[in-house]
């Protein structure tokens, strides 16, 4: 599973963070412990981190990178909160119909 920064995703399921259907980018890429962790936001608002096996169970990983949102730097859950409402990941979660 190749996931970077910028990453599409449909929830395969719903969550507690997200709806069945419902599109994610991924907005940061992390170690914890020694695994790899990949966290999204969602288009409701909902975020979580996913390990390998949940990102495989929970969201159907797109072969696409959103250009503006690539270079994102994950710096508090404030923030990404605030970046949220000022509309910086909009234009991955409201294009969906055209990336997928």
């Amino acid at each position: 599973m190749n996931i970077q920064v910028g990453t599409l995703a449909i929830a395969k399921r719903s969550s507690g963070v997200c709806a069945e259907g419902e599109y994610g980018v991924c907005y940061e890429v992390y170690e914890l412990g020694d695994r790899p962790g990949y966290a999204f936001i969602f288009e409701q608002g909902g975020y979580d981190g996913f390990s390998p096996y949940d990102a495989a169970l929970f969201l159907e990983v797109l072969d696409l990178v959103v250009p503006s949102v690539a270079e994102y730097t994950f710096m508090s859950v404030g923030r990404l909160v605030q970046d949220y409402r000022r509309g910086r990941f909009a234009e991955a979660l409201q294009m969906q119909a055209g990336w997928a």
